[in-house]
């Protein structure tokens, strides 16, 4: 009976290295497919990212559009300079002042290409005034860099005519974003 004893428990241990064997590979097996989630879970949470990024940036994108075109309205392209000039004298003569470009000239400062601009505007003081102020307030970028005034005196009974000589920088536009 001894012999049937040890049988049995040498074929109970060949079951229990048997299944323990297979445990272990089944374990093994799904750790690796737990990697394997673990890994393509962290890839979609990436790619998710990456789309609401993109997204972003296309909504950014759409608004920096509209913000870029915004703002070239108030610059003036270069090759548009003489209509440019025009309108100028245009809102001078409409004010009841005479406007006259002095000398136009374009630099780069700091990466940025301008327009230097003197202007010489005669008629009666108020008339001068309004007129630098609506170019200054006009609906592009200008600065008034200097401006002189002058006035030669008055006959008897006649108004006396001011002279304003003003310098403008003048923001433009350029053909590369």
């Amino acid at each position: 009976m001894k012999r049937s004893a040890l049988i049995q428990l040498a074929v109970a241990l060949m079951l229990l290295a048997g299944v323990i064997g297979v445990y272990a590979f089944w374990y093994a097996s799904v750790g690796k497919s737990s990697v394997e989630a673990a890994t393509l879970s962290e890839a979609i949470r990436t790619k998710s990212q990456d789309s609401a990024r993109v997204a972003a940036a296309k909504v950014a994108l759409e608004s920096l559009s509209e913000d870029e075109a915004a703002m070239r309205a108030y610059l003036v392209r270069e090759q548009d300079i003489v209509p440019f000039l025009g309108t100028l004298e245009q809102t001078g003569t409409s004010l009841g002042a005479n406007v006259e470009v002095v000398s136009v000239s374009t630099e780069r400062k700091d990466n940025r290409s301008q327009i230097q601009l003197s202007l010489k505007i005669t008629g009666s003081f108020d008339a001068v005034l309004r007129t630098l102020g609506a170019i200054e307030y006009g609906p592009y970028d200008s600065a008034i860099q200097s401006v002189t005034f002058d006035t030669v005196p008055a006959e008897a009974g006649a108004a006396a005519s001011w002279t304003a000589v003003a310098t403008f920088t003048l923001g433009t536009q350029t053909d590369t974003p």
